[in-house]
């Protein structure tokens, strides 16, 4: 924005994004991540990850707890990075154990805050790892299906009855080669000894 004095100075004032609108938005925006199978499987844990984004100015805490729980729980955080005229940081929480089955919480404390009441983000429990386990073991689990005699083949295996059926393509297809290329030597060879014996009489 630019304001001209009296004098005509030129005075530069910063912009923020508290000047767009007094009504701007300027809350954290919330976006959640739930723990993938593979984690679950694999490591028997699972890890909550919150991102915050479009959120000014950035000042900010965060922390988790149980839903219903009191304790602030230990989790990890990134560095709050500034994104064009306004800020965005992220926060996770690994559980393990009994903690898996349990519901948590995200809190937020930014003096966006309506009414100073802290946003909080509600996670739901992580599936048991056993329970993940056994569904990835039934979906790797390949059924047979019972082996049925066919009667046209009276018993002959399919791959027997291919690997033949194509042995005889192949020789039914070396003889007529042989016979194609006998007719071309016959027409190339023998077409000059009978024009000049037809030239001769």
């Amino acid at each position: 924005m630019f304001v001209f004095s009296p004098n005509y100075v030129l005075i530069v004032i910063p912009f923020s994004p508290t000047d767009k609108s007094p009504d701007a938005d300027i809350s954290p925006k919330p976006t959640i991540f739930l723990p993938s199978i593979a984690e679950r499987v694999l490591h028997k844990a699972g890890t909550y990850l919150c991102l915050l984004e479009d959120f000014f100015p950035d000042v900010i805490k965060i922390d988790w707890k149980e839903k219903n729980g009191k304790t602030v729980l230990t989790s990890q955080q990134g560095d709050t990075m500034k994104t064009n005229d306004t800020y965005m940081k992220f926060s996770w929480l690994t559980v393990t154990g009994a903690s898996m089955d349990k519901d948590h919480k995200c809190i937020v404390n930014h003096e966006s805050d309506i009414g100073g009441v802290n946003q909080e983000i509600l996670f739901p429990p992580v599936v048991s790892w056993k329970d993940s386990l056994q569904k990835a073991n039934e979906k790797l689990t390949v059924e047979e299906e019972p082996k049925t005699k066919d009667s046209k083949t009276d018993g002959t295996p399919p791959l027997q009855l291919r690997n033949t059926s194509a042995y005889y393509t192949y020789v039914l297809l070396l003889v007529k080669s042989l016979v194609y290329s006998t007719i071309m030597a016959v027409c190339l060879l023998g077409g000059p000894a009978l024009y000049g014996n037809g030239k001769s009489s």
